[in-house]
């Protein structure tokens, strides 16, 4: 018999016990809801604070009970279950006085108001989050490692979008590529297409159905809306299925009722940046029906550089921003197109919300359009009129949520600049113009999501208040090429990705002081098997506001069409790219095997987390999480596995070990050619290697005095083992990020008319292999600095001035020890050969590679709400 280790044991128990609980779920909610319904009753109420705004994440319990609740967004609550009798109703939340409502009178079959309005006291920590268990919960009672930004630091920021909030968020690596444009990762395994990390709008999925990337900047939410975000760090999948393998950043509108009235924001800058953007929200006078609308406009001559391009429409580094491009090259700003790096982005939204007492059914829209470029593992495109729109109808009560959404993606006349490059410079096609090159180059998408979930929410009181989440999801991602470029160009049809889920999440008090937390989910899509993830945890509270955890979860990222479904023999004259269904094989001039890549199939994500959580004395809040995941099946970016132009006898062509209706060109030899029956260079995804991974994520948060609040993150990750395959592209299993970052600020809120902000954040150097893109980040630090001032003579009105990279500690015009110079073994650009490091203003440093330099990036706006 095999023997188990403590782990494997673990992991073994984890997996029977979901289905069981499940079957639990199932079988007794009905049961005991039906009993709780003749026998109890519930205590509902409303919790505001002395401005009659409403209060979320107040802790409202019975007192000499373990029954209670927390207040929702809206400052309501409902506490179900309660026997009949006479109780003492005590509410609390961190930061406000706590209150007692005594001699409410609870009856069996009735609800019974108690409300209660909470002053303020001098700190404000904690609070409560949505996202790691779908419902509302304490911060520190949440089973992951989880950041919350809401309204009033939204409020207080300029420029267009909320990504600059996301600097602090703990564990996160935070990567400015432009003036507007950023891209977030966690826990290592970036790449310049990174789909790890899930994205979710009001509860819908927020990622372009032709290629898996989040939404991220083509959002059709303006700032001006958006109530709060979470950040959750870490697996997601057993709550929110495929996508989620590293982590989940969850995006939460502004209600009418809550948030009436109108607001407008206009913003400057510097690179000419200009940016408008407002909102208007109001209900009817008998406040059953509410409706917004909101909308922006921004524009930026964003920062700039410049590649070179070979006539196979590959990426040849030369450092500088405008670099000299040696003989037979083109550079993207001599191209009969040439690069543009204006960003715009035009973005809208619209709702109406049908009020019921506690019900809320809510029907929006929305739409953006943008412009700018984009960087991708094989070069860059420029993104031309890229549209994105999404309508959602979704209908909440206290215990149900029911929500069915479409979302479109639509490329419009975007290309990719590598392939244009490449068109111009081969001699058949260099005489078109400008329009037909464009024309050649581009790849036409039309990605459509259609989507639904129903999810139930409720406490069973017989089985010890056990709270159970549970829920099913259907998606299905239909995305067409216009016949060009994916596989819809041999099967005449569209391409269709539907996947279906089911889940269900208990966290049960076995103790005033000891939760436990049994989780799992199946989906099953359509092109890959079924898979399994399941989630259980121990939250060990020995006093109030202190939290101890420990949690394992499975997540997996799923393929996507792009990696299954690439099609294009002719990428470039001399390169063909397709996906990975089915296996290929390299080999060389002989006809031997070199390499061997089997069909794509999920990467999986399991991780172990130990973590405290705490509000100490009112004034210190502390995360921290130590983690260690082990990744199996890796999926590369596109990788070349064979180039028959390789010297010194290092040649290798690629062969389909399956080629279904012999759709893939292939020579007498079973050799993969293009449509000139010429044997190409071939890219294809595959999944090679696992690692294991291990860091820390910390977080802490202090209230110097009722004004003043400092805060700091540090995160760590290392690579502990790495496993590959011979042969294998050393770029899939790159961590490509930064072994240790953090970020230490500050904020003096009203002092007088004026609030002041600043954070210095520090990322140490570290190497980025990803496609073309390959080279050393080097060590960096900037300061951020904020101040915001409310107007006396004009009322509810803020000016905010904002200034990122104000001072910086950088390395800049960047150089590499050359190829020829580099010890046996050592990565392309791997070794710093020159650079300009010194700390001061007006400095620049490089966040992407291959991507600008990026320097101060100042904001003044004005914000009149009414």
């Amino acid at each position: 018999m095999q023997r188990l280790s403590h782990r494997s044991l673990a992991c073994a128990l984890v997996v029977r016990a979901a289905p069981l609980v499940a079957l639990i779920t199932l079988v007794a909610v009905p049961a005991s809801l039906a009993a709780q319904a003749t026998a109890t009753g519930r205590v509902v109420g409303v919790i505001t604070d002395e401005n009659h705004a409403p209060v979320q994440g107040a802790q409202v319990s019975l007192t000499g009970t373990r029954l209670g609740a927390l207040s929702g967004l809206d400052g309501r609550y409902v506490i179900g279950g309660v026997p009949a009798g006479t109780y003492e109703v005590r509410v609390q939340r961190i930061g406000q006085r706590p209150r007692s409502v005594p001699n409410v009178v609870v009856r069996a079959g009735e609800a019974t108001a108690a409300d209660a309005s909470l002053e303020a006291a001098a700190a404000s920590l904690g609070g409560v989050v949505v996202s790691a268990s779908r419902r509302v919960e304490k911060i520190t009672d949440a089973p992951a490692t989880i950041s919350s930004i809401g309204t009033e630091t939204l409020d207080q920021s300029v420029g267009n979008t909320f990504a600059g909030a996301l600097k602090e968020a703990k564990g996160v690596d935070f990567i400015q590529v432009g003036m507007t444009a950023i891209a977030i990762n966690a826990r290592g395994f970036n790449s310049s297409f990174n789909n790890r990390f899930l994205m979710v709008e009001d509860g819908r999925i927020s990622v372009l159905p032709e290629n898996g990337l989040p939404v991220g900047s083509f959002t059709p939410t303006p700032k001006v809306d958006l109530a709060g975000l979470e950040v959750l760090v870490g697996p997601g999948s057993a709550l929110y299925g495929p996508d989620a393998s590293n982590g989940v950043l969850s995006l939460r509108t502004k209600d009418p009722r809550q948030y009436k009235g109108a607001t407008l924001e206009i913003t400057g800058g510097n690179r000419s940046y200009a940016d408008i953007q407002g909102r208007y929200a109001n209900t009817t006078s008998s406040g059953a029906l509410g409706f917004k609308v909101a909308g922006e406009y921004q524009t930026a001559n964003d920062w700039a550089n410049y590649l070179c391009y070979t006539a196979g429409g590959a990426v040849s580094f030369a450092a500088g921003q405008k670099p000299t491009c040696a003989t037979g090259l083109v550079r993207e700003d001599n191209l009969k197109t040439p690069i543009d790096w204006k960003a715009k982005v035009a973005r809208g939204t619209g709702a109406v919300v049908w009020y019921d007492g506690e019900n809320r059914l809510e029907v929006n829209a929305g739409m953006s359009v943008t412009d700018g470029v984009g960087q991708t593992n094989v070069g860059r495109n420029q993104l031309s009129g890229w549209k994105y729109n999404v309508a959602q109808a979704r209908y909440t009560t206290p215990h149900w949520y029911l929500n069915a959404y479409r979302a479109q993606s639509q490329s419009g006349k975007s290309f990719a600049l590598n392939r244009y490059a490449g068109a111009q410079l081969t001699p058949a096609t260099a005489s078109l113009s400008p329009d037909s090159l464009r024309m050649l180059s581009d790849w036409p998408s039309d990605g459509r999501m259609y989507a639904g979930e129903a999810q139930g929410n409720y406490v069973v009181a017989p089985l010890r208040n056990t709270a159970v989440v549970f829920g099913a999801q259907y998606r299905d991602d239909v995305v067409s090429s216009d016949r060009q470029w994916l596989t819809d160009r041999i099967t005449g049809s569209d391409i269709s990705n539907d996947q279906k889920g089911v889940y269900a999440q208990t966290t049960t008090p076995v103790m005033p002081w000891l939760d436990v937390v049994l989780a799992g989910r199946y989906d099953k899509p359509s092109v890959y098997h079924a898979q399994w993830s399941p989630k259980a945890g121990v939250v060990v509270k020995p006093i109030a506001d202190q939290a101890l955890r420990v949690t394992f979860n499975r997540a997996f990222k799923s393929p996507t069409i792009l990696q299954t479904n690439f099609f294009i023999p002719d990428w470039t004259s001399i390169i063909s790219i397709y996906g990975n269904t089915t296996g290929f094989k390299t080999v060389n001039a002989a006809g031997n095997t070199v390499s061997t890549y089997g069909a794509m199939v999920p990467e999986t994500n399991k991780t172990w987390e130990f973590g405290y959580k705490g509000v100490l004395a009112q004034r210190l809040y502390l995360d921290a999480t130590y983690f260690r995941s082990d990744y199996q099946n890796f999926m590369s970016p596109l990788t070349i596995v064979g180039n028959p132009f390789a010297a010194g006898g290092a040649a290798t062509w690629a062969v389909p070990t399956e080629n279904p209706g012999n759709h893939i060109p292939v020579n007498a030899q079973g050799r993969i050619v293009n449509q000139a029956n010429i044997s190409p260079i071939v890219l294809i995804y595959y999944n090679l290697g696992n690692a294991k991974v291990s860091g820390t994520d910390i977080g802490a948060n202090f209230v110097a005095t009722p004004h003043v609040e400092l805060r700091g993150t540090v995160s760590t990750v290392k690579i502990d083992e790495l496993t590959t395959p011979s042969g294998a592209s050393p770029e899939a299993t790159s961590l490509n990020s930064p072994t240790t970052k953090w970020t230490f600020g500050g904020t003096a809120r009203d002092v007088g008319p004026l609030t002041f902000g600043a954070t210095w954040r520090n990322v140490n150097a570290y190497y980025f292999r990803s496609g073309s893109n390959q080279g050393v980040v080097p060590t960096f630090g900037t300061l951020d600095a904020s101040v915001s001032l409310k107007l006396s003579t004009l009322q509810n009105t803020m000016l905010n001035l904002g200034v990122s990279n104000l001072l910086s500690c950088t390395a800049q015009d960047v150089t590499y020890v050359p190829a020829s110079k580099l010890p046996t073994g050592a990565q392309p650009n791997s070794i710093i050969d020159q650079e300009d490091r010194s700390c001061g203003f007006n400095r620049r440093h490089v966040e992407m590679i291959n991507m600008p330099e990026i320097g101060p990036i100042a904001f003044l706006g004005v914000r009149f709400q009414r």
